[in-house]
């Protein structure tokens, strides 16, 4: 042990790049596991609810399922009460503005039935901290939750102000384990007077003690099809689901990482085997068997990620704090958990990562034949053909593989990174391109907009056209025969004078092959290109909806990033889905299409004054605040996955020192010959720059291989192409890896070209 740790100060610069790089790996991985293990603890905490709560949702946003819909749940069997949530931001937004926000300040007011739910914790089984819970009747007070409270400096009996209203604060709830809202809970008339009757309400059912709750939901569903009832056990597996991908997607970077590590390792053990040649051969010659030669070099290996993972745990759990406390003020969230489970987990798991690094260096060492390491012969023996000349060229070069192996990595990551901000940047453009004139009319929740709503809008100044829309799921036999498997499809349907179809295709789109359904037609189905793709239908087929024959007249163009899924989905006239659905008439959604962009505003307060009930939302406003959110993921995406192209970056610099060093001798013979400094310079430079050059094709190589298989999976689970690797794209990534690469190698570089030729030529 002693050796090797005076070793490794002999070598300290070439030590502490590897070490870093293992470091930054780990550092990552612990970065990932304490925000997955916060997001469990949340996940958890909502299990252990034993209301058995069941989540009523309306299936179209044009829909609000109001107090009409939670009488009527309210009188089913099985169900023990309602429980209806109102809320909103405590400074109202801007009139007609779609806002999203990570935890905002807000508000709530609660309406139950079971008593005792109306100022429930935030998180089952959390206690008052300070105060008491508001009187029944009082219209003035308030309890918040720690979150609020901690954000914002509020203390029992101070005042806040809610949208204009001061409340004073009676009670603070304790600070919860999970992730908490930063809300204020009031009474829930005060709240309905503040927000208005045109507001969403989460509608929450309670089933009787010994009800199945999957199976009232079910119930709920069959009996109210506008509703979507989520179970508890749906809820939690949505929820262990985005969490799932969360870590998946985002641990990607750290497990890149963690491969370059690796390779770091690897490449600095072989280095340091072929240093110590002699050494080796001398130890072998008075006696050491090739297991102890073989254990010595796998325990330096070991130690090299013992440290490295000790420190990059210390330094992930020291920016979870941070950032836990600066999230606590700025946003009243926690986002961090590190539990002793993760951190031994991180460190054995590094051991384990130092252990194979090792395996190589350590058995080449093994193998080495006393008395030609004692002579400092080669470690490597020439190979003169086929397969063996391969084996020999790859030995020789591990080094050099093993670092544009840990740049590919890095590259490809961001390479698949980029071509999904590609193709969802695409979809984004087609989407805002049809819609920057589209205004969306939506009801209070008591009535549903309908035809006569929109006869009474196209007489309205300003209205270029009025799009009904109705949507539906329902069983499709495409092989057209009586008795042949059905596929649940989301069917659209449109109505308009200009054969505008609204929301019903958002996206910029033409009829790749045949035509549209007729006005008027009952018999006629026009299929999105994915899902004529996947059944294998064509124009002509006919198929049976619900039971129905209907001839497909027509298929789409394909939709690249479908996010809408509008390219899996089925389309066909109104009267056509009304007559499926037993109703006259149905309609879902009313759009106005404004006959210009500077006319959208006018129209929307047009709208808002003159029909009392209806309110407006700005579908572009929707999509740019969504599109907001879809960036900032994927700017911190970028964030975490510079982690795998810094740690590759590491590997170019301890590579180009290890070159330097062994090339000194080199190095003072061609400056004692003329060479100028600058030569030097451009020639390691030039040799980083191939490294970066060939791993940044490679990486652009794996993730064009990528994109081929994974959209096809990607299409078959979740209907959706979600990466779009562009030439631009794809050259930028190698510019970037060459550009990287001589970055790398700047710092070696210079020490090279400033090295003395005397002293040079008499190294060692």
């Amino acid at each position: 042990m002693l050796d090797i740790l005076k070793y490794f100060w002999r070598r300290k610069v070439r030590t502490a790049l590897t070490v870093l790089a293992v470091t930054v790996g780990i550092f990552a991985v612990t970065a990932v596991g304490g925000i997955a293990e916060q997001l469990n603890r949340s996940i958890v905490a909502y299990e252990r609810d034993p209301l058995q709560r069941i989540t009523a949702l309306p299936r179209d946003y044009t829909w609000l399922l109001g107090d009409t819909f939670a009488r009527q749940v309210r009188r089913l069997e099985g169900v023990a009460g309602v429980v209806t949530t109102v809320s909103g931001y405590l400074d109202p937004p801007e009139e007609n503005t779609a806002v999203i926000l990570v935890n905002p300040e807000a508000f709530m007011g609660v309406q139950s039935d079971i008593p005792g739910l109306e100022y429930e914790p935030p998180v089952p089984g959390l206690k008052l901290w300070a105060g008491r819970l508001p009187s029944p009747s009082s219209r003035v007070e308030a309890v918040v939750t720690w979150a609020l409270a901690d954000s914002m400096n509020l203390k029992v009996g101070d005042t806040l102000m809610i949208q204009e209203r001061p409340f004073t604060i009676v009670g603070i709830w304790e600070k919860a384990p999970a992730a908490e809202g930063r809300t204020a809970t009031v009474n829930y008339d005060v709240a309905l007077d503040m927000l208005g009757d045109a507001v969403y309400k989460q509608i929450t059912v309670i089933p009787k003690p010994g009800v199945d709750p999957e199976a009232l939901a079910v119930t709920i569903e069959e009996l109210f099809p506008e509703a979507q009832a989520n179970s508890p056990a749906e809820s939690v597996a949505q929820a262990r689901q985005q969490v799932l991908i969360f870590s998946a997607v985002v641990g990607a970077s750290g497990i890149m990482s963690l491969l370059i590590g690796t390779f770091t390792i690897v490449n600095t053990m072989v280095v340091s085997v072929q240093e110590r040649r002699r050494e080796i051969g001398l130890k072998k010659a008075l006696g050491a068997e090739d297991g102890h030669i073989l254990t010595e070099v796998v325990i330096e290996a070991v130690l090299i990620a013992i440290i490295g993972g000790i420190v990059g745990v210390g330094g992930g759990a020291l920016l979870g704090a941070a950032a836990n406390r600066l999230l606590a003020t700025s946003a009243g969230m926690q986002l961090y958990t590190l539990t002793p489970r993760l951190g031994i987990g991180i460190v054995v798991f590094s051991i384990v990562m130092g252990a194979i690094a090792g395996i190589y260096p350590a058995w080449q060492a093994a193998r080495l034949d006393p008395v030609v390491a004692l002579r400092d012969g080669g470690s490597v023996s020439y190979a003169g053909r086929g397969l063996k000349r391969w084996l020999y060229l790859i030995r020789r070069n591990a080094r050099n593989i093993f670092t544009v192996g840990g740049i590919a990595i890095g590259i490809f990551a961001l390479v698949v990174l980029g071509s999904l901000t590609e193709a969802l940047m695409t979809y984004m453009r087609n989407v805002t391109s049809e819609t920057e004139t589209l205004l969306m009319v939506t009801s209070d929740g008591n009535a549903p907009v309908t035809r006569g709503t929109s006869r009474l809008l196209r007489r309205l100044p300003g209205v270029a056209d009025v799009i009904l829309t109705n949507i539906d799921e329902l069983p499709i036999n495409f092989s057209g025969q009586e008795g042949g498997e059905e596929t649940k499809v989301q069917i659209w349907a449109s109505e308009s004078r200009s054969g505008d179809m609204g929301m019903a295709m958002p996206v910029r789109n033409e009829i790749a092959v045949g035509r549209f359904a007729a006005p008027g037609s009952k018999d006629e189905i026009v299929l999105g290109a994915g899902l004529a793709t996947s059944q294998g239908a064509s124009v002509g087929d006919v198929v049976l909806v619900d039971g129905k024959p209907f001839t497909v007249v027509g298929i789409w163009g394909r939709i690249a990033f479908d996010v809408g899924g509008h390219d899996m989905a089925a389309f066909m006239t109104m009267e056509a889905l009304s007559w499926l659905q037993g109703a006259a008439g149905n309609v879902a959604g009313v759009a106005v299409r404004a006959a210009s962009i500077s006319a959208t505003k006018t129209l929307a307060a047009t709208i808002k004054e003159e029909m009392p009930g209806l309110d407006v939302l700005y579908i572009t406003e929707l999509l740019g605040s969504i599109q907001k959110v879809f960036m900032g993921l994927i700017a911190a995406l970028v964030g975490i996955f510079s982690i795998a192209v810094f740690v590759g970056s590491i590997s170019v610099i301890n590579t180009m020192v290890i070159a330097v060093n062994e090339q000194t001798r080199q190095i003072g013979l061609k400056k004692a010959v003329g060479a100028e400094d600058g030569d030097i310079l451009a020639e390691v430079l030039m040799d980083a720059a191939k490294l970066g050059g060939i791993g940044g094709v490679i990486g652009v190589g794996m993730a064009w291989v990528t994109t081929l298989v994974l959209n096809p999976v990607m299409q078959a689970q979740i209907n959706l192409d979600i990466l779009r690797l562009s030439p631009r794209l794809a050259v930028a990534a190698i510019i970037f890896g060459i550009v990287l690469g001589m970055a790398s190698g700047l710092l070696p570089a210079r020490r090279a070209s400033r090295l003395d030729p005397v002293v040079a030529l008499h190294a060692d």
